[in-house]
C-alpha cells in the first residue's frame, strides 16, 4: 500500500465546473479535531432540490471542477425520499467518517491529506454537478496499529443484468428476479428488503406493485482483509403486462371447431370477447366458421399495478 501525500497524489474524474451555486444547505459538526474511529457527525440539510437524492460522502478534496475519485465507500449515506435510502432530507443524519481508509491500493490518511465531506447529487440526476459542495475535516492521530481496513467490494445482478446503488434494476408486477452478488473479499452477505413493495426469500426478489421504487441491501460482514459495508440495490417497479393466460388458438383451424378461451387473465381479470367475421365466442367459446375472424380480447387494468388487457388475433377456418 502507499500512502496518500496531499498535493503529491490525486485521483479525480474530470468534469466540467459547475454554472450555478449549490441550493443545499448543510450545517453539521463537529467536524474538526474528530477521533479517528468512532466519530459521529449530526447533519441537517435545507433547501434540498427536489429533482433528486445526495449523497454524502467521505473523500479528499479534489480541485475545482473535479470528483475526486479518493472517497470512502463504506462511509457513504444516499440521502433521498425514495426507498432503501440511508435518510430522508429532514432527518437527523448521522455521518461517520474515519481517520484513515483505503481505496483499491492507496492508503488515505486524514490527517495528512484534506478530507472532508463531499455532498452531491446522486444517481437518479447524472452529470449535474450543481451540488457539489465540500466541508473540511480535521482528525486527532490514529492509535498506533490502527490501521484501516478497505471496504470490502460487492458486485451484483438482478436476472443477469448489472445493478448497483447507481445503476437501479427493474422488474415488473409479479416479476421475479434472481438476485447474485459476489464479495470480493470472500466475506459472508446477508440480504434485507427495505420496503413493502419487495419481498425478498432468499436470492429470489419479487416485485408486489408496479409502480415506485424498492430497494434490497446486501451486507458483507467483512473479514481479517476488508471492511464491512453495505450496498443498496434499488429496483424500479412498472406496471404488470396483463395476457390471456395459456391460451393458445392456431392461425388456422378446420371450420366448426369450437375452441374455449381463457375465462381471465393472469392476473385474474375477467376476459372480454369481441369476434369480427367468420365466428362467434358466447360466453369464452369460440366458434370458428369458414373464412377470416378477427378476436380482440379485453380487461381493465388496474391502477399502480398492471395494465389493461387489449390483445388481437385472427383466425381462418379452412
Amino acid at each position: 500500500m502507499k500512502k496518500l501525500v496531499l498535493g503529491i497524489l490525486l485521483v479525480s474524474f474530470l468534469m466540467p465546473v459547475p454554472a450555478f451555486a449549490a441550493v443545499t444547505k448543510f450545517v453539521g459538526g463537529p467536524l474538526t479535531n474528530l477521533e479517528s474511529q468512532g466519530a459521529t457527525i449530526n447533519i441537517t440539510l435545507s433547501n434540498v432540490p427536489t429533482k433528486g437524492g445526495l449523497y454524502i460522502q467521505q473523500c479528499v478534496e479534489a480541485p475545482v471542477g473535479t470528483r475526486s475519485a479518493l472517497c470512502n465507500k463504506a462511509v457513504e449515506l444516499w440521502i433521498s425520499t425514495a426507498q432503501g435510502a440511508s435518510f430522508l432530507p429532514s432527518d437527523l443524519i448521522k455521518f461517520k467518517p474515519t481517520g484513515s481508509y483505503v481505496v483499491a491500493a492507496t492508503m488515505v490518511d486524514c490527517t495528512v491529506s484534506k478530507c472532508g465531506i463531499f455532498m452531491r447529487f446522486d444517481h437518479t440526476v447524472p452529470g449535474d454537478l450543481t451540488e457539489d459542495q465540500f466541508f473540511p475535516l480535521t482528525f486527532k492521530a490514529a492509535p498506533t496499529g490502527s490501521a484501516a481496513l478497505a471496504a470490502d467490494e460487492i458486485t451484483a445482478t438482478i436476472n443477469g443484468i448489472a445493478v448497483s446503488t447507481r445503476a437501479p434494476a427493474s422488474l415488473v408486477y409479479r416479476q421475479v428476479g434472481a438476485l447474485v452478488a459476489t464479495s470480493k473479499a470472500g466475506a459472508v452477505l446477508t440480504y434485507r428488503s427495505l420496503a413493502p413493495t419487495c419481498s425478498l426469500k432468499g436470492s429470489e426478489v419479487t416485485a408486489l406493485t408496479g409502480s415506485g421504487e424498492c430497494a434490497i441491501a446486501v451486507t458483507s460482514a467483512g473479514n481479517a482483509t476488508s471492511a464491512t459495508v453495505t450496498l443498496i440495490l434499488p429496483i424500479r417497479l412498472t406496471l404488470g403486462v396483463q395476457t390471456v393466460g395459456n391460451t393458445v388458438v392456431a392461425p388456422t383451424t378446420k371450420a366448426f371447431t369450437k375452441i374455449p378461451l381463457a375465462l381471465v387473465s393472469n392476473f385474474g381479470e375477467k376476459i372480454k370477447y369481441k369476434a369480427v367475421g367468420s365466428c362467434s365466442v358466447i360466453k369464452a367459446l369460440l366458434t370458428v366458421r369458414r373464412g377470416t375472424c378477427e378476436i380482440t380480447a379485453t380487461a381493465p387494468g388496474r391502477k399502480s399495478t398492471f395494465e389493461p388487457l387489449n390483445f388481437v388475433f385472427t383466425v381462418k377456418g379452412i
